[in-house]
This record gives C-alpha cells, structure tokens and sequence, in this order.
C-alpha cells in the first residue's frame, strides 16, 4: 500500500511541528462517506485514476457513484473523494468529472493533500498510482 504524506499549510492552526504531518492511506470495501459536500474539483477522470487508483462503485437506482475513501494513518480522521455518473456512462480517461470531498472535520488538511496531489501527478512532480490506458473500476468480488 502506497502512503501519501500532507504537511499543514503555513498559517494554519498547526505549530508547524513534525507531528503535524499526515500520511494518509486508501481504505477498499468501505462506503463512501457522503455527507455534505466540502469542497469540489473537476477534471478528467484519467487523472483520478493516475492519482488515487481505480475508484470503487456503488450502483445506486439513479446511477453509479465512483469514489475512493482514505484515512490518516492514526485512523482518528477520514474523508472521501466521490463522483456521480449516470448508469449507461461511458467512463473513458478523458471525461470529465466533478468530484467531491466529503468529510466530518479536518476538511482543510484532506483538501490541501489532495489539491496537491492531483497537481502534482498533472505536473509531472509526482509519479502516479495507476498507469493504464483505461479507466478501471475497484468492485467486490461477490
């Protein structure tokens, strides 16, 4: 498992200490959190694949929800990254996605590592995830 690390941003509430680094990891075979929505990007679905891996799925009567879940390494706080797609979608690389960040608290530091992230993998800085000339689904086996 890959692990990600996010460092507060200068001015935020943190002292600016080595504890106040996060690593994050993906959680499979979790629903989504959908609570209300913190914040929203959008951008190509390829590009969240490179960046986080394959989503998972939930098939729902109105659609698809693709999303990947995540929790800080001290397993005290987690968010999720969800988009909704109509049933009969193509999902191909190059659509475009609306997704959201769902979260209970610490919206701010799930924000930052993951604009970073997404940024850094569109730049070249970091290296992707996933490399793959399709855009593959996470779903169970049963």
């Amino acid at each position: 498992m890959r692990r990600h690390t996010a460092v507060k941003a200068p001015g935020s509430k943190a002292s600016g200490k080595a504890g106040d680094q996060y690593v994050f990891v993906r959680v499979l075979g979790k629903r989504p959190t959908l609570r209300t929505t913190k914040s929203s990007t959008v951008d190509q679905l390829g590009l969240f694949v490179e960046t986080f891996g394959p989503p998972e799925r939930a098939k729902r009567k109105n659609g698809n929800v693709l999303f990947w879940n995540f929790v800080r390494q001290d397993d005290t706080k987690g968010f999720s990254l969800f988009a909704s797609v109509p049933r009969k979608a193509k999902l191909h690389p190059r659509r475009e996605l609306e997704v959201r960040l769902s979260a209970g608290t610490g919206v701010s530091s799930f924000r930052g590592w993951t604009a970073d992230r997404l940024a850094g993998v569109e730049s070249g800085e970091e290296s992707p995830l996933f490399f793959g000339g399709r855009a593959f689904v996470v779903e169970p086996v049963n």
